[in-house]
């Protein structure tokens, strides 16, 4: 018998997004307007904007890439 796959948290999906492309801007593999934008497209049209607000959105993007604003890395 096969039990059902664990419901997926879509703010840890975000979360764990967020940190993996901030580790990429970091690396210099990817912009951090690119990384930004296709974050934030993708939670919008996804319905996690509408369901937990814009205001939680921004609160995971800004954790997952302040040490990079912090620390310079954006304009490397």
């Amino acid at each position: 018998m096969n039990s059902p796959a664990p419901a997926v948290e879509p703010l840890d999906v975000l979360t764990a997004r967020a940190e993996a492309r901030a580790y990429l801007v970091a690396i210099g593999a990817l912009e951090l307007a690119d990384a930004v934008d296709t974050l934030q497209d993708d939670a919008v049209r996804s319905g996690l904007v509408a369901r937990v607000g814009q205001d939680v959105v921004q609160s995971i993007l800004h954790d997952a890439f302040a040490s990079l604003l912090h620390s310079g890395a954006q304009d490397a």
